[in-house]
């Protein structure tokens, strides 16, 4: 089962119909996690370990046998996230 199939699996169950993502994944969009939201659900999903290649620059982003773990992650809605203060 692939990650996004575990997560809409989890929307379903949990009556969520808005985008989610985890916090990680929130700030990697410039958005951050208001205070005081609480995760909509909990699920456990696939995070790849190990398996790159080593050698030159251009054979390293290719994938060998990666393998697999499952790893507990927290998602929020888009209805709990806010835009990041632009730093100057």
């Amino acid at each position: 089962m692939t990650n996004l199939a575990i997560i809409e699996g989890a929307k379903r169950l949990n009556g969520i119909i808005e985008e989610v993502d985890t916090f990680a994944g929130w700030k990697r969009r410039g958005k951050k996690i208001k205070a005081g939201s609480k995760a909509l659900f909990k699920t456990s999903i696939w995070k790849p370990v190990g398996g790159r290649k080593k050698g030159d620059e251009a054979d390293y982003e290719e994938e060998i046998n990666p393998d697999l773990i499952l790893v507990p992650a927290s998602f929020f809605g888009i209805s709990q996230v806010e835009d990041m203060p632009v730093k100057e």
